[in-house]
């Protein structure tokens, strides 16, 4: 009798413990390697826009242009994968918005960000430099300090960063290459425009943005990061467009999009927008290019010949079989 109630309570442990390391499995946060696609393919390049350049309801097109940038954006990742996986080298995955934004407030600008700002820099170097071999330059000299001006304000503005409000007032997205012509795109931009509202009217800012992608309401993943930018109070000149191709890795289906706007040299997020606020970011219909190839299928067309005789039209294989038999009488 003891040793059947000890065989009860070692079972009644065990299936205690296995129960609670099955909770503890549930309640573990999901790392990215769990939840993000390595084989993900995803390119985009990015650029500041006139807003009056493009009509939301007209017919989209990319131009050659732009078809030859994406493609060898594409083929320069696909090639960096090779030679990453000949060289033993873990392939990146997509970030999620929470690994991102714990790098903003750790102050780790983004790659774009952080070239833009170095290009800023040498560039007003560059113009100090200038102004000092020569005063007798002053029209050169002019025009290289407001070039300057307007790519490195951020050297200038850093005392009144984070005391102003910022806001995306409207963005949209458009679609282009459906060559299966499923309903689903392999391409599409996304066109925002943010507004600075601070002491002055028109007051400049300097910002970069995050973009995300969801899929049919999953988890946000990271996809671009643009460069720094600078906006002009509540202008609508400055709009600013991320045109995006989905290589690989991405399934048919519906996906959201969400902005975060980040003022340069402030750790958090100044504005957001998503599918949430704006319907232009909801539910666009993608797909990768691997998905969007266009199938077809051999067709062999099969030709019944007839041949008219005296009383009526035989076919050719009716004829044939009359003939085989004559033969064979005749054999006989």
């Amino acid at each position: 009798m003891d040793i059947q109630i000890n065989k009860q309570n070692r079972f009644n442990q065990m299936a205690t413990v296995i129960g609670c390391v099955w909770m503890l499995t549930l309640s573990l946060p999901v790392t990215a390697q769990d939840t993000l696609n390595p084989n993900i393919i995803v390119v985009s390049e990015g650029r500041q826009v006139n807003n009056a350049s493009f009509a939301v309801g007209s017919a989209p097109a990319l131009t050659a242009e732009q078809q030859q940038s994406l493609k060898l954006l594409v083929a320069e990742e696909r090639a960096k994968r090779q030679s990453d996986i000949a060289q033993g080298k873990p392939i990146a995955v997509r970030a999620s918005r929470e690994q991102i934004t714990s790098e903003r407030k750790a102050g780790i600008l983004s790659a774009a960000a952080q070239r833009s700002v170095n290009d800023a820099n040498a560039i007003e170097k560059a113009s100090a430099e200038k102004a000092k071999v020569s005063d007798s330059a002053t029209d050169t000299n002019l025009g290289l300090n407001q070039e300057s001006n307007h790519l490195s304000n951020h050297v200038r503005q850093q005392s009144i960063v984070g005391y102003r409000d910022f806001d995306i007032y409207d963005a949209y997205s458009r679609l282009f290459d459906d060559f299966d012509e499923d309903g689903f795109y392999q391409t599409f931009s996304v066109t925002f425009d943010a507004d600075v509202y601070g002491f002055t009217q028109g007051e400049p800012a300097n910002v970069y943005a995050e973009l995300y992608l969801s899929r049919n309401g999953g988890p946000w993943e990271h996809y671009y990061s643009t460069e720094v930018f600078t906006i002009y109070g509540d202008a609508t000149d400055d709009d600013y467009e991320v045109l995006t191709t989905l290589a690989q890795g991405y399934k048919t289906d519906y996906y959201d999009v969400l902005i975060d706007l980040y003022e340069l040299g402030y750790e958090d997020i100044v504005a957001t927008l998503s599918a949430d606020e704006s319907d232009g970011l909801y539910a666009l219909p993608l797909e990768s290019s691997d998905r969007d190839e266009v199938y077809e299928q051999e067709y062999v067309e099969v030709v019944e010949t007839e041949v008219i005789v005296s009383g009526g039209s035989v076919s050719l294989t009716a004829l044939l079989m009359l003939l085989m038999m004559r033969l064979y009488r005749l054999k006989a």
